[in-house]
């Protein structure tokens, strides 16, 4: 997401039991003056006539203000390149449907 210039590259190490990742459906979003909590949850929505629906957290993560500027650049950026790749032109707002689709 941050552009250091240069041939700088990032080499991230992934525990073995963090590389399949996790499956999250809902997001949400909380912040303090000082930082942004991001929580994941994967809900279970078969219980959809329940009062209250049972979700599981997978992930949290506390970002600074300016990551999650840096994150909002980054997925708006990701999201138009796979907007212009996979979604039919209908839902795009050229008027006409991708019959490739």
């Amino acid at each position: 997401m941050a552009d250091y210039g240069g041939d700088q590259h990032i080499n991230v190490h992934v525990p073995g039991d963090s590389r399949g990742g996790v499956w999250a459906n809902f997001a949400a979003v909380a912040h303090s003056p000082y930082e942004f909590t991001l929580d994941f949850i994967r809900m279970e929505y078969a219980s959809e006539t329940a009062e209250e629906l049972p979700g599981v957290l997978v992930a949290r993560v506390n970002l600074s203000p300016l990551l999650v500027t840096q994150l909002i650049d980054a997925l708006q950026e990701n999201w138009e390149r796979y907007a212009s790749k996979a979604l039919p032109r209908d839902l795009k707002g050229d008027g006409e449907a991708d019959e490739t689709w």
